[in-house]
């Protein structure tokens, strides 16, 4: 358990001392074995030797797996294992070498340690990025920043070419590519989903409504997904509770259920003005009691409560009834009673 653990702690695999550690707790049983057959005691009634060919074996595989004497000979050859490293002849990888790799054009992009280039090519991760023109190759940024307060960037570009997740947006114009945000961008033609074009989308009209929810006026996209439920889109909006959210237009309530293959759901038969959503997924309006939550197979489901009284229903944890949801006479677990 704590040779797995350290192999991802910081600058660990650049270290020659931490590597023996992790080799030396890799081996412990081989050791431990090794003992038991020079002073000739038995495991269980079993010759020790046989062990220890058992243990030496899995071990030298585990070790192996982990690469572990490649960085110890990379570290004697003065090579570091970890990101892009460079000498006079060569440039590595996390202790590979990149063929291809000019040492002395050689340098990182200054966005990050996964993108460098020399005079004739772009690498992502010591890989070729295809056609990529390292002259005039670029981040494409916005405003938005990611987890580290750092400007958000997950498309880059050249002068001819986009590029997403080192993939080629086939089609895309680059001259008048922007980042939108998230994985969204676009350029004059098109509205792109990572390096997917978003079909029939108007780039010029398309905005966001909620994180993962946009349009352009005429069609409505969860994520990269064209929602076929029909929709009024001029009273369309989201209402959020919290951490959760709810769609609603003038005639009809909506459900965002993500991981099915239509996520906007309308729920036949609800109050517009009464709706509201409550802990647990569970939501009611005037009329009716609602459960969009997990089923026991982990898929979303929507589920009409026809039996409960939405005027006293409230969700709370009971032990006695082992539930999470009643109207004072029934008792609801995931959306299913209680008996």
């Amino acid at each position: 358990m704590m040779s797995p653990m350290m192999m991802a702690a910081p600058d660990m695999r650049n270290r020659k001392s931490s590597l023996w550690t992790v080799t030396v707790l890799l081996s412990y049983p081989v050791i431990v074995f090794a003992v038991l057959k020079l002073t000739g005691y038995p495991f269980w009634g079993m010759d020790a030797g046989q062990w220890l060919i058992g243990v030496s074996i899995v071990s030298g595989i585990v070790i192996l797996l982990y690469g572990l004497p490649g960085m110890l000979i990379n570290l004697n050859r003065g090579i570091q294992n970890d990101g892009y490293f460079k000498n006079t002849t060569s440039v590595f990888y996390d202790g590979k070498k990149i063929a291809e790799a000019d040492p002395v054009s050689f340098t990182i992009i200054e966005e990050g340690q996964w993108y460098a280039k020399d005079n004739k090519h772009v690498f992502y991760m010591g890989t070729v990025v295809e056609d990529a023109d390292p002259m005039t190759f670029i981040p494409v940024k916005t405003a938005e920043e990611d987890a580290w307060g750092k400007p958000s960037v997950v498309f880059w570009k050249d002068t001819t070419h986009v590029y997403f997740d080192t993939k080629k947006i086939e089609g895309c114009e680059a001259a008048t590519f922007q980042y939108l945000k998230g994985i969204y961008g676009k350029d004059r033609h098109h509205v792109y989903y990572g390096n997917t074009i978003l079909p029939n989308t108007n780039p010029d009209t398309f905005r966001f409504l909620e994180e993962g929810l946009a349009t352009d006026g005429t069609s409505l996209f969860v994520f990269n997904k064209l929602v076929k439920t029909s929709v009024d889109l001029l009273s369309f909006e989201v209402v959020r509770k919290d951490d959760q959210i709810f769609c609603k237009d003038k005639h009809s309530i909506y459900l965002l259920l993500f991981g099915i293959p239509e996520p906007l759901v309308r729920l036949d038969g609800a109050d517009v003005e009464s709706f509201v959503l409550l802990d647990r997924y569970y939501a009611k309006d005037k009329h009716q009691v609602y459960f969009y939550g997990y089923s026991k197979l982990n898929t979303r489901a929507l589920i009409h409560l026809t039996d409960a009284n939405p005027a006293t229903f409230r969700v709370e944890y009971d032990s006695l009834t082992v539930s999470e949801a009643t109207d004072g006479e029934k008792y609801y677990m995931s959306g299913k009673l209680v008996k």
